[in-house]
């Protein structure tokens, strides 16, 4: 490594401490695969009389490696279906976003990246563009049985980025979970990416369930500290005798809960409706009404 790298990796370590372990988790030991390039770069009709061709190594962790991918994708395919792209196109796209990228771009994108699956952006696409990157770039195991870009995933990261740890856990095959239950014994699941995985032994099939991260709305009070109005999260009961067994919006009212409906899209997008119109009218009318009042006995 040279002294440029070193001090790269300093500054990475001591600015960007999750990522940075989390990248390195990912790297793991021993040689990994090597794709392309599958172009050159920097050819156009405007261009000068070649001189040099100049191929450079670009090491990637498995997540990086999507990151890229989705960069690249945005940038030059984004009206095409990545299930229907070449694997050429694929790896075309991810090496034209690299040809640009220096290593704090690399960094910033993982992160932007993360955030966006964290936030439940494009999720379709996303999942598209894995399969696609799977395609273009299939794991391949060595000769001592490692399969590369499937290393543990750092904990920091994993609190950080709950979603994408087991998004990652995923695609190391590890998508079951098995729950010791009392009335059908062990049951073994498939575990959806966006579940936290906290699943309790000694409860009936019926009661397993999936379990989104939690989102809540807490409003800080004069008499109280901080007060919970509201929470939601994704929820799915797979095995529910009663209830829907597809994934719902799990929403709690007040601090202790014991209000919960269970909402579609639809469901969920109404009562976001309701709070934004209450909001901007009712509550806003009595801010302006209370304010008049408080000024009279001024």
């Amino acid at each position: 490594m040279s002294d440029e790298q070193a001090r790269a990796h300093k500054f990475v370590e001591r600015h960007f401490p999750v990522t940075a372990a989390f990248l390195a988790a990912e790297r793991g030991g021993g040689e990994p695969p090597v794709f392309g390039p599958s172009g050159v770069q920097n050819a156009h009709d405007d261009q000068s009389e070649p001189y040099v061709v100049v191929n450079v190594a670009y090491r990637l962790g498995r997540f990086e490696l999507f990151a890229a991918l989705a960069d690249g994708y945005a940038t030059t395919n984004t009206g095409a279906d990545p299930d229907a792209m070449s694997v050429e196109q694929i790896r075309s796209d991810v090496e034209a976003y690299l040809c640009g990228a220096s290593w704090r771009d690399m960094e910033a994108l993982v992160e932007r990246v993360a955030g966006q699956i964290e936030g439940g952006e494009y999720p379709e696409q996303m999942q598209a563009l894995k399969r696609a990157m799977d395609r273009a770039y299939p794991l391949v195991t060595t000769g001592e049985g490692n399969v590369h870009s499937s290393a543990h995933v750092a904990p920091e990261f994993a609190a950080e980025f709950p979603l994408v740890a087991a998004h990652l856990a995923r695609e190391r095959g590890e998508d079951t979970v098995t729950v010791q239950t009392v009335d059908h014994g062990p049951v073994t699941f498939t575990e959806p990416f966006w579940c936290t995985g906290l699943h309790p032994e000694g409860d009936y099939r019926a009661d397993v369930a999936h379990q989104g991260e939690e989102i809540a709305l807490v409003v800080e009070t004069p008499c109280h500290g901080e007060v919970r109005m509201l929470s939601a999260s994704l929820y799915q009961a797979p095995f529910s005798e009663h209830e829907t067994t597809s994934v719902v919006a799990a929403v709690e009212f007040g601090e202790d809960g014991t209000e919960s409906h269970s909402l579609g899209s639809q469901g969920l997008a109404a009562v976001a409706d309701g709070m934004v119109a209450f909001a901007v009218s009712e509550l806003h009318g009595l801010i302006e009404r209370l304010q008049l009042l408080e000024g009279g006995e001024s």
